[in-house]
């Protein structure tokens, strides 16, 4: 299309609006399109942006976007495609709520994930009894796709039926091939985190934000549990996320000026 789109998402109240503001006043050199994801009928109130953003703000356009989760999928390639028409290589900031939906919505160019300190470690992973239900829920959702795209498992006969096909056992090796493909990467994120923190292993930069909350006696157990994570789901040829905690208050801080060299190379016009 030719735009750089950046994708920056997390749990309410984590700190997104702070590094944001960051990330427009000190990597941009030239304003990008900021575009905020809203969902309908929930509890967040839509922003009242002004349609020409004023000089000050540090954006070429900025744009309030009501979804419908259904329809997401639509909305959203036609705002950018919107903005293609007036930028043709512009860069487009999208901010957004910890949704699920909005994953797969667009092909970002980069993610950016924001999240709070966690206080335990349930908090981000779901224990063995919630993962063993989550899988029931995947292994339904798995046959009653089957079942309407394929026409698999309706239990009457057909002409065209053919005879059970035998297959060798489940291996060691071939589990762990099935465990290691994106398929498996996004059966491991389903059912080993909650909902909101989904969107933590596609991204490319994740800043856990210190100032919102002081740790736990679980904070660091995981925190080493997501850097395990992200580490396993990353293959040879990807570069697997980079996880920052510090305080994005803090311009000066060292680690935060790790994150924003980090973020930096996103913040560029589109091609």
């Amino acid at each position: 299309m030719g735009l750089s789109v950046i994708f920056v998402s997390g749990l309410r109240r984590c700190g997104k609006s702070v590094v944001i503001r960051t990330m427009i006043d000190h990597l941009w050199t030239t304003k990008p399109h900021y575009l905020r994801l809203v969902k309908r009928g929930g509890d967040k109130v839509a922003p009242n942006l002004p349609p020409t953003p004023p000089p000050e703000s540090g954006v070429a356009s900025a744009k309030c976007l009501e979804y419908e989760e259904e329809r997401i999928f639509e909305i959203l390639p036609d705002a950018l495609a919107a903005v293609h028409r007036e930028d043709r290589h512009g860069s487009v900031l999208i901010e957004a709520d910890a949704d699920p939906a909005l994953r797969y919505a667009y092909p970002y160019d980069h993610r950016v994930f924001v999240m709070p300190t966690p206080t335990s470690v349930r908090e981000v992973f779901r224990d063995a009894h919630e993962a063993a239900g989550e899988l029931r829920n995947v292994l339904d959702d798995t046959a009653a796709f089957a079942s309407e795209i394929f026409g698999l498992f309706q239990g009457d006969a057909s002409d065209d039926y053919e005879p059970h096909e035998d297959r060798i056992d489940l291996t060691g090796t071939l589990a762990r091939g099935f465990l290691y493909s994106p398929l498996g990467d996004e059966l491991a994120t389903r059912i080993q985190l909650q909902p909101p923190y989904h969107g933590l292993v596609e991204s490319d930069v994740i800043l856990v934000n210190a100032a919102t909350r002081p740790p736990g006696t679980e904070s660091k157990e995981c925190l080493r549990r997501i850097e395990c994570l992200l580490e396993r789901i990353s293959s040879p040829s990807e570069t697997r996320g980079e996880l920052f905690s510090c305080s994005p208050f803090d311009i000066k801080d060292r680690i935060y000026k790790r994150f924003l060299k980090a973020v930096k190379r996103m913040c560029v016009k589109g091609k």
